[in-house]
């Protein structure tokens, strides 16, 4: 029988044992744990291409960003048209190109596989196309496969629709199979779909959805058919759309998405489009590069707009969404650029109340644009007599003015920035029958000069700075309003300004 002592030494062997077997299995498992978190963060990626009748050359992988696309790897083909690219960090999940530098081969698929593998000929690089490793790719080339097939059938039944030998019974029967045609496709990618739901071939595939709008029988009239279509076709047509995938951004079908909406889903004007805009950008939040690249890319469309009002868009844009908050990419100085900019466009867009003017006519009295000018229709105009385009354009402006000023009310205050013998002078050789008035030369010269004409009423700091206030910075700049001095027309030529007039003149004898 064990003593006390002897128990007591037993325990604490057992013990000591006990602790070491624990320390043993706790490193065994920090070893374990450390080689496990090792292999979950390889990342490396090696992309094998064999092609038959490639060699010795240099080969570039380009990825697509929206419609753009840029250089991301370089390798060399060896004398057995084998070419291999690899590095230690994957490029992320999108559509890729293979391109030699002057010509593009295929597109093709990376998203996170270690191993791609494929192999193929220059006779040709889709059809002979085999994928030794890579599921995605495997998805991807057999779908390119099918559809070249389609398009070259679809391309016989055009050649024999469009023959003038066609009856109309065999053309009917044609479209039948072009319908047919269509839906196959339309099947083929729903199977892909719903067989690979984790392939990011699905997800592309949905992006390039349109929406199947209800038929809508039970509406007799073929209008509000029509228009109950065309509100569902754009209620719906982003709903497969992964806001939350920042993989749409690289490959071009997402930018093709958004321009078709903007370009012919959307109904054409800046508060259709601005709603859009919010509707699109909200969703876009879901992702940083998503949301930027949705920024940025509707941003630079309506900046370089040259459609009329179009600028509505860009100072929603700029004054909205280039916040501190919310434009992560901009510096400080961008942003503060940008929302000045949107500022100072805010009050001069269609539909605004145009800012009242006050400056010096020829003779040297005050005119005032809303007090002194009453008419159905005033042009705003501002030029310059050393301006090149100016000498062109206005003496135009003062003809048609003349054309019409018998039949239709309309007077023009016509602005420029130097009150001077020169600015006199072309007025007088051009008959410009205006409201010519021009800034006070003076005012550059003496502050307290300008400060007085302020003090007694005469005019203001906008209009001293008529610049800066319609952000006119080159010339001429044409403006057109209505008898309530609201901004109808902006930046407008001569024709442009006639065939508003007219339009507004229709409207009114409706």
């Amino acid at each position: 029988m064990l003593n006390w002592f002897s128990l007591c030494y037993l325990i604490l062997s057992l013990k000591s044992k006990l602790l070491k077997i624990m320390k043993k299995l706790f490193s065994i498992l920090l070893i374990l744990s450390i080689s496990l978190a090792g292999l979950s963060q390889n990342n490396s990626y090696k992309i094998k291409m064999k092609i038959n009748g490639m060699k010795d050359s240099t080969c570039y992988i380009i990825n697509y960003l929206g419609q753009n696309r840029f250089y991301k790897d370089t390798a060399q083909f060896n004398n057995d048209g084998v070419i291999i690219f690899k590095g230690e960090e994957q490029h992320p999940g999108g559509m890729y190109t293979l391109f030699t530098g002057t010509k593009i081969l295929f597109d093709f698929i990376i998203n996170n596989e270690e191993l791609i593998d494929l192999e193929t000929d220059t006779i040709d690089f889709i059809g002979n196309m085999k994928i030794k490793s890579s599921n995605e790719n495997k998805v991807f080339f057999d779908r390119q496969k099918f559809i070249t097939k389609k398009r070259e059938d679809s391309q016989a039944l055009r050649e024999k629709l469009n023959a003038k030998e066609t009856s109309d019974i065999e053309k009917e029967e044609l479209n039948k199979e072009f319908t047919i045609m269509g839906q196959a496709v339309s099947a083929y990618d729903s199977n892909i779909i719903k067989t690979n739901p984790t392939l990011f071939m699905s997800v592309f595939l949905k992006l390039m959805k349109e929406p199947e709008t209800p038929d809508y029988n039970e509406i007799e009239n073929d209008s509000i058919k029509k228009l109950m279509k065309y509100e569902y076709y754009k209620n719906h047509f982003f709903d497969d759309v992964d806001f939350s995938d920042s993989r749409i951004n690289y490959t071009p079908f997402y930018h093709q998405k958004l321009n078709k909406y903007f370009k012919n889903v959307i109904y054409p004007m800046p508060d259709s489009i601005i709603n859009g805009v919010d509707y699109i950008l909200n969703k876009a939040k879901a992702n940083d590069d998503i949301f930027q690249y949705s920024v940025q890319t509707l941003f630079n469309k309506y900046i370089k707009s040259k459609i009329m009002g179009m600028d509505a868009v860009y100072a929603h844009i700029g004054e909205k969404y280039y916040t501190y908050d919310l434009a992560f990419w901009s510096d400080s100085a961008q942003i503060e650029k940008i929302q000045e900019q949107s500022r100072k466009l805010a009050p001069l867009l269609l539909g605004k109340q145009a800012i009242n003017l006050s400056l010096l006519d020829t003779g040297n009295n005050w005119v005032n644009m809303y007090k002194d000018v009453k008419a159905e229709y005033t042009v705003l105009v501002f030029w310059e007599a050393s301006c090149g385009h100016c000498k062109k354009e206005l003496p135009k402006l003062a003809r048609y003015i003349d054309s019409v000023k018998t039949t239709v009310d309309i007077k023009v205050y016509s602005v420029s920035k130097n009150h001077d013998d020169e600015w006199k002078k072309f007025i007088r050789d051009n008959n410009l029958d205006f409201v010519n008035v021009a800034v006070p030369k003076e005012v550059y010269s003496d502050q307290q000069k300008a400060t007085e004409y302020i003090r007694n009423g005469f005019t203001d700091l906008k209009s001293l700075n008529y610049n800066t206030t319609y952000d006119i910075f080159t010339t001429p700049q044409i403006y057109l309003l209505d008898k309530d001095k609201k901004i109808i027309g902006k930046k407008l030529e001569t024709g442009l300004l006639k065939k508003i007039i007219k339009k507004e003149e229709a409207i009114k004898k409706r």
